[in-house]
């Protein structure tokens, strides 16, 4: 009943936000998660059958609070590596007809890789596989015996973004053979259900640049919208996101824009300079065209417009981002090469 009133509370705050559930690579997050631990398929030596389920000298309390904290670093959009620390509660073993009682409690240090398939825009699923170094203590009559070792991890969730920087989830966890009967006395796999949060660090600014008008000195005048290519496309995609679709139509709409349907146009797509020169004009080119295309099926005609490719040429930040900077400020200082700009000049 617990972990079903966890996982609505979860759902209905994912219910009320509106952003990319993906982080940026190239960025770390961290976060904390709560929950609940289910030990189970347990074994045990001496008193023990073979597995406990069946033993009738004991009877088990199986369910306990975990939680924990985790960090990692996202290497791709959808690829993050991710480690952490797991408190994984405790079984309770109570002892019956005389016989003593005790506990096993246990807790881990975790590494796992998480894969992520993004649903909507704010929301994703993913896995992670990995494995824990984990230390389960037994406590028996006053005495207390522990063990250590390493058992491969699994788990499955969903992560929902409220914000660019941050995000709330809900996972189903499982550790294998925590402990080792035969040292201890007793081991057991372990699954957990928590509902976490999670914060991003240095994701990028999503904002749409403001069409601005930037009249030439020489007759006839050309009016210049510059939009952000980050908005307009995904990563490394020339397919214009539902977000691109929107400014484009915010874009036809604008006053100036109507004013001048009659007018030739020319869409510039720009790169920043990472990446081969080839790749980024051959890029610059085709998220242009998108534009071109996005803007005929708004109303533009087709033979007043054009679309041109200049690559990483014409570069708005210059010399100011040094190569030496760390790759995800390096990509950030560089935004403002990634660019769109929409040339409206001469009366037809």
């Amino acid at each position: 009943m617990k972990k079903t009133l966890v996982a609505l509370i979860v759902l209905n705050a994912c219910a009320v936000s509106n952003v990319f559930a993906a982080a940026d690579a190239n960025t770390w997050y961290g976060g904390a998660k709560m929950g609940w631990s289910h030990y189970f398929d347990a074994s045990g030596n001496k008193d023990f059958n073979d597995n406990v389920s069946n033993a009738t000298d004991f009877d088990f309390d199986k369910d306990n609070v975990s939680g924990g904290v985790f960090a990692g670093y996202q290497v791709l959009p959808w690829l993050a590596v991710e480690g952490g620390y797991d408190y994984l509660g405790n079984m309770g073993i109570n002892g019956n007809n005389g016989v003593a009682g005790g506990k096993m409690e246990s807790q881990g240090l975790q590494l796992s890789l998480k894969a992520s398939y993004g649903l909507t825009d704010n929301w994703d699923i993913y896995g992670r596989a990995g494995a824990m170094g984990y230390r389960a203590e037994v406590n028996n009559a006053g005495h207390s015996n522990f063990e250590t070792g390493v058992r491969p991890l699994a788990a499955v969730g969903t992560e929902y973004a409220f914000t660019k920087n941050w995000a709330g989830r809900l996972e189903y966890q499982w550790v294998s053979n925590v402990g080792n009967s035969n040292q201890i006395g007793i081991s057991s796999d372990v699954s957990s259900l928590s509902a976490g949060v999670v914060y991003r660090f240095g994701q990028h600014d999503d904002a749409v640049i403001a069409p601005v008008v930037e009249p030439a000195p020489a007759a006839p005048e050309v009016k210049k919208f510059n939009l952000k290519s980050d908005v307009l496309f995904g990563f490394n995609s020339a397919e214009l996101t539902s977000e691109g679709h929107a400014a484009i139509q915010q874009l036809y709409n604008s006053p100036d824009m109507q004013a001048a349907k009659n007018s030739s146009t020319t869409v510039v797509g720009y790169s920043d300079r990472l990446g081969s020169e080839q790749y980024n004009q051959q890029l610059s080119a085709q998220r242009a065209q998108a534009v071109v295309d996005a803007l005929i099926a708004q109303g533009l005609p087709a033979q007043n417009v054009r679309a041109e490719g200049r690559g990483e040429s014409d570069s708005v930040t210059g010399n100011t981002c040094a190569d030496g900077m760390p790759k995800s400020q390096l990509i950030d200082c560089l935004a403002p090469d990634r660019r769109v700009v929409v040339e409206i000049a001469g009366e037809q």
